[in-house]
């Protein structure tokens, strides 16, 4: 069996008598088919699943009516995959948790059949989803993702997991009763099975924010696209724009624009991590990313070009953890500069680090952005993206989560002070509390990694801190804690970064910082 990694899952949460543990999606089928004469859309659809390393009752989303289902190939009442509410605040804040106990490790199916309608998902924003009826008879059908909304990502429209899981899927997608050929825009790599007959598969590197469907008459859209080799992968690509036949943007100038800004970020950052990118123009405000793909207006074309590294090349863990790829390319496309932060300055909570959280917060532009003018005014420009390139070169197709930046940054750098900044402008603490008292044991270590013990001695929760491992005066480990109690101890694990595993490191300086400045020290 594979390796999956639930290192950014939500860890077990007890909710009334349910015990919802986190899954991963090993692979999604779904076949649509479109009755366009009757303005009807039916779904069945095969989630094939493993349960992670705590038995209980797992959790996915979908935000459909659920007409049938069946587990493991037996039918069951479709109240047994019911959505629960997880303590988020709003309506549409909830998952969908099995009721019967499964243990850790097994592999299950779930099949479920339903009638595809509008998602039961926070429907606004410029580009909602849409599945219109119109004369001809003509379907238009759009995904319409969304991050600032909830249930705005796969999940609206088919069985998914929350953002931490990578995924294959393979939608099968048919319209019937309709000789009006229809098109589809897509990210994913399409095989035409007949007239008004598709089947789309996606990459297993893929999560529940990468896939792009827009599906409408042919007439209705125009489309264009090129052949471009780009600087640094020095492979070409296929660049293909699409706008409404009613839209003013001109296609040519688009693909031009296009092919500039993929070179322009493989420069900085490292190569692009498709063999294609699909952009649709679609007549409204703004724009959303994709995986190597977006709908977009022409203003928001360069951020959105960026995001094919930093929001679906590297990916958030969570939609905590959705801050960071909106401030940083906010920061890119803003000039890059640097700006020192003021610590008199109210804390700012970007990331909650709230496992079920379904919105990614609306500050993460403006003070997501100023997050990295600050830290590029504490190591430099030229150091900060140096530390992104290497992190998005390292880690591109997988997701990071919010300590895991942190302690990349940290390590790249060699600068401990971002603690001081993530404690603030990132988790949102202040300094009010008693000034906290940590000691740090080391506990074992080899060639590769390291395991501590950190204890608090004060007389407060210390709600941050960091554990660092330096040799030869350069750091090769970091990892983050959260609310350590007074009296309570607990370990980290630490592998050195990469590029430094395999060295002799000779003598280990292990310290552990936290706000107000503490610095312990643990020799090895």
């Amino acid at each position: 069996m594979e390796t999956i990694n639930f290192e950014d899952a939500p860890r077990p949460t007890r909710i009334g008598r349910w015990l919802l543990v986190p899954m991963h999606i090993a692979k999604l089928h779904g076949t649509v088919t479109i009755d366009a004469q009757n303005s009807q859309a039916y779904v069945d659809a095969t989630m094939t699943y493993v349960v992670g390393p705590v038995a209980g009752n797992p959790f996915f989303d979908l935000r459909q009516r659920v007409e049938r289902c069946w587990i493991d190939g037996a039918a069951v009442n479709s109240a047994e995959i019911s959505a629960l509410h997880v303590g988020e605040r709003g309506r549409h804040s909830s998952v969908r948790v099995m009721r019967s106990w499964q243990h850790a490790r097994s592999v299950h199916t779930l099949r479920v059949t339903y009638r595809l309608g509008l998602p039961m998902s926070d429907l606004g924003g410029a580009y909602p989803p849409v599945l219109a009826w119109l004369p001809g008879p003509r379907v238009r059908w759009s995904f319409g993702m969304a991050d600032l909304y909830a249930g705005r990502y796969l999940e609206a429209w088919f069985p998914s997991n929350l953002p931490f899981d990578h995924f294959q899927f393979t939608l099968e997608l048919t319209i019937t009763g309709s000789a009006i050929p229809h098109s589809v825009v897509t990210n994913g790599r399409v095989t035409t099975t007949g007239t008004n007959r598709w089947t789309i598969s996606f990459p297993p590197w893929f999560t529940t924010m990468s896939p792009l469907v827009e599906l409408h008459a042919a007439d209705t859209l125009q489309t264009a696209s090129v052949a471009a080799r780009l600087p640094v992968s020095d492979r070409p690509i296929t660049i293909s724009a699409w706008k409404f036949v009613t839209g003013d943007e001109n296609l040519a100038a688009s693909l031009a624009q296009l092919a500039a800004l993929l070179s322009e970020q493989e420069h900085r950052f490292g190569a692009f991590g498709g063999d294609s990118y699909v952009c649709f123009f679609h007549g409204a405000s703004g724009g959303m990313e994709y995986g190597n793909a977006t709908t977009t207006s022409e203003s928001a074309l360069r951020h959105e070009v960026t995001h094919s590294w930093f929001a679906r090349g590297l990916s958030p863990a969570s939609q905590a953890d959705g801050w960071w790829d909106e401030g940083f390319t906010r920061y890119l496309e803003s000039g890059s500069r640097a700006e020192p932060l003021d610590f008199w300055a109210p804390p700012v909570e970007l990331c909650s680090r709230r496992p079920f959280q379904r919105t990614t917060t609306p500050q993460s532009y403006d003070a997501g952005s100023r997050v990295f003018r600050g830290i590029a005014e504490i190591v430099g420009r030229e150091r900060l993206w140096s530390a992104m390139r290497d992190l998005y070169r390292a880690r591109n197709g997988t997701s990071v989560s919010t300590p895991m930046l942190e302690a990349h940054l940290i390590v790249s750098t060699g600068a401990m002070s971002l603690v001081d900044v993530f404690h603030r402008f990132v988790y949102g603490f202040g300094d009010d509390g008693p000034s906290p008292h940590l000691g740090i044991e080391t506990v074992r270590h080899d060639d590769r990694s390291m395991r501590v013990r950190v204890q608090n001695y004060g007389a407060g929760i210390c709600r941050h801190y960091v554990v660092a491992v330096t040799a030869q005066r350069a750091p090769i480990a970091v990892a983050a804690g959260f609310d350590l109690a007074p009296g309570q101890m607990r370990s980290l694990s630490l592998r050195w970064s990469t590029g430094r595993v395999g060295r002799e490191p000779g003598r280990f300086v292990t310290t552990v910082h936290a706000r107000p400045h503490q610095r312990d020290l643990a020799l090895s």
